[in-house]
This record gives structure tokens, C-alpha cells and sequence, in this order.
């Protein structure tokens, strides 16, 4: 059984590279970088690659990461104990949907013991290529969350007396909220990175907190809240992060596992956004 972890992709073209990238999409973007191979040493002798990229249909794609060290191997030979390079490359299994900016991530300890540390090096990956360098487009990778829980615990709690949600900047298939969209174009005009938006009352209205909370899972973002369960009960902080995204598979041998699983995630991010497609 294979255990994937899904994350938002996104992709933030620079107005500099409007001369490189002509009318190229951000969905352009993303698949030409992907699929030019990019190998990046991210650390000292660990040189990271892409490969083994399969078409999944027009908008997604299958594809293999991992790194390549490079150690030295005692071995015997013809009577002689000699010192050789030995080359290990574990890899794992990544299926992205570049419309969507959807990323499926297989963990697996030997590339990287989390499977967030295994995306944060994709995405350096992706920055420090040739080709987004060339494009100067920039890349970066954020943890979906699952936000049933932590909308229902918002839906049944007595009174929500704080609450505080993270944004980038706008993207395509982004924010739900329109309380979110306003933020991130202030983001983006001021050049920035990352926000953050805090509210605080007596009793704040569960149903907007809950359309910003699943906007928030839907961005790989994050959101929190301090929440009451009964009215005289105490005060308790819950956050979305909390809860990852996992989807398995049993096995990803074959065309027909990569395209079962890739509907299968599209099918998870479109219950996460609250649509029904």
C-alpha cells in the first residue's frame, strides 16, 4: 500500500519573465519545467531529479523525485580490498495536475523522512531549475488539509470567540471566500509572501468562519480558531493543519493505477473545495 500526501502547487510568475515565458499560462509553465528533467545538488553531494514523466491526460502527469549520493563502497576484488563510488537513488512516486496545481506525493523515509520534507525540496527543485529560472517563475508548495473536522467543531460549537486564517497570493482555482480574495491581492501588491488575517468577538458567525476555513484547506493554507463547545465549558484553540490529506493506493505499477488514482484525488480536492464535480 502506498501512501500519498496531498499539496497546492502553485505557481507565481514574475512580471520580468513576461519577455521569456510570451503568453505561456501558469499551467504552461508548470509542465514545461517539469518536464525539461530539472537535477539541482540541493545539498552537498545530494543531487535531486526528476523523471520517468507519463502523460496522464492533457493536464496531468505522473512522474518519479528523488536525489542521487554518491558514497564510497568497500569491496574485494582479485585479492584486493578496494575503496569504489557507490551511486544510491532512492525515488518516490508524484502524480500532478497542473491545472489544478494538485500534487500527489508518495512517502517513503528513504528520500526524506516526512513527506513535507520531500516537497519542500520539489519546490526548491523547481526554483533553482534551468528552465524556471529561465522562465523566472517561482514555485511554491503548501500542505492541503482535510477541514471536515474542523468545520463541523466550528458548526457545533457554542461560541467562536477568535479565529485566524493564512493567504498567499492570488491564484487561479484559489480562494472560495470573498473575505480571502481582498487580502491576497493586498499581499500581492505589496509584494509579500504569506499573511495573515486575525478576527476576534463574543460569538463570530460559524458560517462565514467555515467558508474561509475550507477556502484555507482547498489553498494549502492554514486556519485557527478558539472555540467554546458548551456554554459555560472552556475555551479550546483547534487549528486545520492539523489534519493532512492522505490517500492510498495499492500500487502504481501500471497506466491504469496512475489515472484511476489521479481521478481519485481530483474526486478528494473537489469535496474539499465543497464542490460537487
Amino acid at each position: 500500500m502506498i501512501e500519498f500526501q496531498l499539496f497546492r502547487l502553485k505557481v507565481f510568475p514574475t512580471t520580468q519573465g513576461d519577455l521569456f515565458r510570451g503568453e505561456m499560462t501558469r499551467t504552461e509553465v508548470l509542465s514545461r519545467v517539469v518536464r525539461s528533467l530539472p537535477e539541482v545538488e540541493l545539498r552537498a553531494g545530494s543531487i535531486w531529479h526528476i523523471g520517468n514523466v507519463t502523460e496522464l491526460d492533457t493536464d496531468a502527469m505522473y512522474f518519479r523525485l528523488g536525489r542521487a549520493t554518491v558514497s564510497t563502497a568497500e569491496r574485494y576484488r582479485n585479492g584486493n580490498f578496494v575503496d569504489e563510488p557507490d551511486e544510491v537513488a532512492p525515488y518516490t512516486h508524484v502524480v500532478l495536475d497542473v491545472q489544478f496545481e494538485l500534487c500527489a506525493i508518495a512517502k517513503k523515509p528513504r528520500v526524506s523522512p516526512t513527506v513535507q520534507g520531500i516537497a519542500n525540496a520539489f519546490a526548491r527543485l523547481l526554483n533553482e531549475s534551468p528552465e524556471g529560472s529561465r522562465l523566472q517563475a517561482r514555485f511554491e508548495i503548501g500542505a492541503m488539509s482535510d477541514p471536515e473536522e474542523f468545520i463541523e467543531l466550528l458548526a457545533t460549537a457554542h461560541s467562536v470567540s477568535k479565529f485566524w486564517v493564512t493567504f498567499s497570493k492570488p491564484n487561479p482555482f484559489d480562494a472560495n471566500a470573498d473575505f480571502v480574495q481582498p487580502m491576497q491581492k493586498l499581499l500581492r501588491e505589496a509584494d509579500g509572501d504569506q499573511g495573515k488575517t486575525e478576527m476576534k468577538g463574543l460569538t463570530l458567525k460559524s458560517e462565514v468562519m467555515q467558508e474561509v476555513a475550507r477556502s484555507a484547506a482547498a489553498t494549502g493554507d492554514d486556519a485557527g480558531a478558539t472555540v467554546q463547545l458548551q456554554h459555560e465549558g472552556q475555551k479550546i484553540r483547534k487549528s486545520l493543519r492539523s489534519h493532512s490529506v492522505i490517500v492510498t493506493q495499492d500500487q502504481m505499477d501500471e497506466l491504469d493505477d496512475k489515472r484511476t488514482f489521479l481521478q481519485r484525488i481530483r474526486d478528494v480536492y473537489n469535496r474539499i473545495r465543497g464542490r460537487n464535480e
